[in-house]
């Protein structure tokens, strides 16, 4: 295999923490055993350093000039893209992207882009028009693309934007972060409370606000819902707030346990019973965490969506709600409960290991480089 300069470039990476951001993380770590790799991102922080050697390959990040909702303005990112893919023999985007559709034109080499998720058109004025702005430049992006990623092809044929690229499409599903770890802990607790947990950003379209809804419905029932993520530091701000009162109410049904380290996260897993994921929108393309929390044998609840369904549709474990109401995603909780009477964690482990796997997403990206490489 020849080694190959790969620019990976994406808009937010470590360490904030997003689906899209681990993504790219997941390709860089795996390509850089084999491949030069560079990651071109954005400075969401000031005191972050503009360069640095992060697992095997280099990370340079640009200086925002303004921040925007979800995204930021950056002229810098786009002078360092153009020197850097200048060096490059692969570009790889990772869309959404606003700047994605200018990028493609600074480049003649290979482009090949990862089209995590569509925006949804929500919120202001302001931010529709973003959005708009947003999927006018990814359509051009993708018109130039040699190769499109997708993590779902369900997903992708539901989509306006990237379905219209069906020639060249390629589905690679999201890697599993903790499938190498020695998985044990305790089985299902048939007698306590059902712990349901969350993961993620408290951002809307993660539904956080349809889980309060659901604990409420479930308040005597003995059900409680442990919380992790960053409610705080969120791009494009948290729904924190509006849930504030309703937790506090709630009591000691609901805990917020913050952002969680990779070791506190294994224990949340754990001992979690079944793992929440009630998307609302498009913003959420597969869930990642969904296969990581089935790595350590919970089972999960998810929206009944396209992509978000994948991992309960594959491995036929786990329930689906209808997205943004909390009462059918009580009822789904129900019927989980009643799930695991009749599963063991050793099951759902075995499940989500036979359909999704390290080795065949690395492999598919090797091919992708290999093939784009030659051409």
């Amino acid at each position: 295999m020849n080694k190959k300069r790969i620019l990976i470039v994406v808009n937010y990476f470590w360490p904030y923490v997003s689906g899209v951001s681990e993504y790219a993380r997941e390709i860089a770590a795996s390509l850089s055993k084999y491949h030069d790799v560079t990651v071109l991102t954005g400075k969401h922080k000031p005191s972050l350093p503009d360069h640095e050697v992060f697992e095997g390959y280099t990370l340079i990040r640009a200086e925002p000039l303004l921040f925007l909702d979800k995204g930021y303005i950056s002229p810098h990112f786009v002078r360092l893209f153009r020197q850097l893919a200048s060096q490059s023999d692969i570009v790889n985007l990772h869309l959404p992207m606003l700047e994605s559709g200018l990028l493609s034109l600074l480049t003649s080499r290979p482009l090949l882009v990862t089209y995590q998720c569509d925006m949804a058109i929500v919120g202001s004025v302001l931010n529709r028009l973003a959005v708009i702005c947003v999927r006018l430049s990814m359509r051009l992006a993708l018109r130039r693309a040699r190769a499109v990623v997708v993590l779902s092809e369900e997903y992708a044929m539901s989509s306006p934007i990237v379905k219209k690229c069906h020639d060249k499409l390629k589905e690679i599903a999201p890697p599993n972060r903790f499938e190498s770890e020695i998985i044990g802990g305790q089985e299902y607790n048939r007698n306590d409370n059902l712990v349901c947990g969350f993961v993620g950003r408290f951002v809307l379209e993660k539904g956080i606000e349809t889980i309060i809804e659901a604990a409420c419905f479930l308040k005597n029932e003995p059900v409680e819902f442990w919380l992790a993520g960053d409610y705080e530091d969120v791009a494009g701000g948290s729904v924190f707030a509006r849930i504030k009162s309703d937790i506090e109410l709630l009591g000691g049904k609901v805990r917020l346990l913050g952002r969680l380290s990779n070791e506190e996260l294994i224990s949340f897993y754990r001992e979690i019973d079944v793992l929440l994921l009630p998307s609302t929108n498009r913003f959420e393309a597969f869930g990642m965490v969904q296969m990581e929390a089935m790595t350590f044998g919970a089972t999960v609840v998810t929206s009944d969506m396209p992509g978000v369904r994948e991992t309960v549709r594959k491995t036929k474990i786990g329930q689906l709600c209808k997205a943004g109401s909390g009462r059918s995603l009580s009822e789904a909780i129900i019927r989980a409960r009643e799930e695991r009477l009749s599963i063991s964690r050793e099951q759902v482990r075995d499940a989500v290991r036979r359909e999704f796997g390290n080795e065949k997403f690395t492999d598919a990206y090797l091919a992708l480089i290999n093939q784009l490489g030659t051409v």
